[in-house]
């Protein structure tokens, strides 16, 4: 997997913040974690899975679910979680 513009995911959640935390899905239909301070590289992301992203994200850790998902090419997802995500404080 690469970041190639060619890339497309689907923003499935979000931790809300300044560093935000999104779980993408992968066109393979694997579901990662990438995070703000790898510019959300997948490569560097952490593999998850859907119980998780549920149970423990979204149940327990204030992840916010994006309904629909959110189409972005990988090389966005910084722009993405700037725009959409990252709250200013």
């Amino acid at each position: 997997m690469n970041d190639s513009p060619e890339t497309t995911v689907k923003v499935r959640a979000n931790s809300p913040g300044r560093y935000p935390i999104l779980i993408v899905e992968l066109p393979s239909g694997e579901l990662r974690a990438t995070y703000f301070e790898t510019d959300y590289d997948l490569e560097r992301g952490k593999a998850v899975g859907e119980d998780w992203l549920r149970d423990n994200a979204i149940g327990r850790h204030g992840f916010v679910a994006v309904d629909p998902p959110a189409e972005v090419t990988a090389p966005s997802l910084g722009d993405y979680a700037r725009r959409e995500v990252i709250e200013e404080t």
